[in-house]
């Protein structure tokens, strides 16, 4: 990761989404924002991978 300065983003999450974010990033042992981000980047991954020939 770069030094830029991460900005804070809201997120207002459906109560059932949130509280598996929550047991997620519990289980993981990551915080909610990280487990977020890692979610994130687990579905670009995956777009990413769908589009490739």
């Amino acid at each position: 990761m770069n030094n830029e300065r991460v900005k804070p983003y809201p997120v207002r999450l459906e109560p059932e989404l949130s509280q598996w974010v929550k047991e997620r990033a519990k289980d993981n042992d990551r915080s909610i924002n990280a487990e977020i981000n890692r979610l994130i980047k687990q579905a670009r991954e995956a777009e990413k991978q769908a589009y490739m020939p």
